[in-house]
């Protein structure tokens, strides 16, 4: 993948592997076969390295701000999907977009039983764990896509800002007070 994701895969493949292409295309499929397949080894790969991280914790809000903070910051260092994003973001966009679902349920299923372990004062209902594994993964998505305002380029500025985002009374606190001021300001100029 050197040569990006729109370059000619198989022909790399077949010369790299000493197979001729219509090799490569009968035991590997086409092109978007062979990108999904590359993008589910990383994904293998990347859950196996999650699991030190989010078992290192045993409250539930810490579990998920370590994940966050982890999974941001792995994604931030990984050098394939750092040069896909910036040589074609398409791609990147459209793996996330269209496996979505997919990633999320596995999600669920991947921190289940790290909610389910009993050394937590408040156990998580399964019920809410596709809900809290979608917001980790659109979080995350976000965090890795789209540039932000917020300085969160290291992984303590992140976890400062991934904390402050799970303490929304925090934030409705901020939201309340600067309407307050804005009414004040309003009914005083009136």
């Amino acid at each position: 993948m050197q040569a990006g994701f729109r370059a000619r895969v198989h022909a790399a493949i077949a010369q790299r592997a000493g197979l001729s292409r219509p090799t490569v295309y009968k035991y590997f499929g086409d092109q978007s076969a062979i990108i999904e397949a590359l993008f589910e080894r990383e994904i293998a790969k990347f859950l196996n390295r999650l699991h030190p991280v989010i078992e290192g914790s045993t409250h539930a809000k810490a579990r998920v701000v370590d994940s966050v903070v982890f999974i941001v910051s792995y994604a931030r260092e990984h050098e394939l999907l750092q040069k896909s994003l910036k040589e074609d973001p398409q791609v990147v966009n459209h793996l996330l977009a269209t496996q979505g679902q997919t990633l999320i349920e596995r999600v669920a299923a991947f921190i289940s039983p790290y909610f389910h372990r009993g050394d937590d004062t408040s156990p998580v209902d399964d019920r809410t764990l596709v809900p809290l594994a979608e917001w980790i993964y659109r979080v995350v998505t976000s965090l890795i896509t789209t540039p932000g305002v917020v300085d969160t380029e290291s992984p303590e500025k992140l976890r400062v800002f991934v904390t402050e985002l799970m303490e929304m009374p925090a934030l409705t606190r901020d939201l309340s007070t600067s309407h307050d001021t804005a009414r004040d300001t309003a009914s005083t100029t009136a």
